[in-house]
């Protein structure tokens, strides 16, 4: 139970430090700042923004507990879709796409709905980065679910 409210915690910090961050203005924002926020919550930022999707998985298996596991993904999802909101393509466009990826593998194995986690995918899929990844987000959630 401690554990578990600890990490709830954690949570809580996370989001109030990537809050303070996305609300500096872009020019504001460094990535020394980001990758703080990488090395406080989730694990290196050069090794995981370097890592695929799949790769990503396995790092997620052999780095955090189970118990763990689905909300340090959907931290990476959301550091991914605030450094993917105010940099360029191709970057943009590879931090966004594992953005949505991670996103939709956190709302088919996670317990939790998330509007705004919803919200955030849409808004990825709607700017159509590639034919490639336009067709893989046309076809929904990895469970089937539209």
């Amino acid at each position: 139970m401690l554990q578990r409210d600890y990490f709830i915690r954690i949570i809580e910090e996370f989001m109030a430090a990537l809050s303070r961050f996305l609300e500096k203005k872009v020019d504001e924002r460094t990535d020394e700042d980001l990758k703080d926020l990488y090395r406080q919550y989730v694990g290196s930022y050069d090794v995981l923004r370097n890592l695929s999707f799949d790769e990503i998985l396995v790092y997620a298996s052999d780095q955090w507990t189970a118990a763990e596991r689905i909300s340090r993904l959907d931290m990476l999802a959301e550091l991914f879709f605030a450094e993917g909101s105010y940099k360029n393509a191709p970057l943009r466009d590879m931090l966004l796409t594992k953005a949505y990826k991670l996103f939709d593998y956190v709302e088919a194995h996670g317990t939790v709905y998330s509007l705004s986690r919803r919200k955030k995918m849409q808004q990825i899929a709607d700017m159509n980065l590639s034919p490639s990844d336009a067709a893989a987000e046309k076809k929904g959630p990895a469970d089937g679910r539209h």
